[in-house]
């Protein structure tokens, strides 16, 4: 019961930070965090087929994918 609190007000805060931070890295950052925060609270309910497509497609895929876009479009900055 104790690390279920523990986890959700970690997915809260990281979720918080994630959407007010102005740095996009670190919100990327933030939102893999609440992903992988996400992923162990379902396990921990007793869904690990939930567990593991949350931990698999958004914490993996869709994560990887954002740093790719910035890294992509952050290239081409002047200095």
């Amino acid at each position: 019961m104790i690390w279920s609190s523990i986890l959700l007000v970690i997915v809260v805060l990281t979720a918080l930070l994630a959407v007010s931070t102005p740095n996009i890295v670190y919100a990327v950052l933030f939102l893999l965090c609440t992903n992988v925060s996400l992923g162990i609270l379902y396990y921990m309910m007793g869904a690990p087929l939930v567990s593991v497509f949350q931990l698999a497609v958004f914490a993996g895929a869709i994560v990887v994918f954002f740093l790719i876009t910035v890294i992509l479009t952050r290239g081409g900055e002047a200095e």
